[in-house]
């Protein structure tokens, strides 16, 4: 019984996931009126793991996946996988809209989980 609840269970992740991806998020409008665009300093001030939008500037690169991002509100670091770019080539100059998540890792430690980007 327990391995049919676990497969059950893996099935639907694994549905959930393939439909929320990266690339059917940048390339589907609908979503972006699901969430509300939110500032750098709201992203600093919500739960860990909670979903935010935010629009801005990748101002640089901070480590092998790690970026720095800015909006009139302030800096935060985001953390951008390989596969979250989607095969977009971004500069410091484009104006970006971030899917992610908030991840913080102590008190001091803020930043976002990036699983999509598009240029605006």
């Amino acid at each position: 019984m327990k391995k049919i609840s676990l497969i059950a269970v893996l099935g639907i992740t694994a549905t959930a996931t393939a439909f929320a991806g990266p690339n059917n998020m940048a390339n589907n409008n609908t979503n972006n009126n699901m969430m509300e665009v939110v500032t750098i300093e709201e992203v600093k001030t919500m739960a860990d793991d909670s979903p935010v939008v935010i629009r801005g500037y990748l101002l640089s690169q901070n480590g092998e996946n790690s970026y720095i991002f800015q909006d009139t509100t302030g800096t935060i670091n985001l953390e951008i996988d390989a596969e979250d770019w989607g095969g977009l080539t971004v500069s410091p100059n484009d104006f970006v809209e971030v899917w992610g998540t908030v991840d913080k890792n102590g008190m001091s430690m803020i930043e976002v989980d990036v699983s999509a980007i598009k240029k605006l």
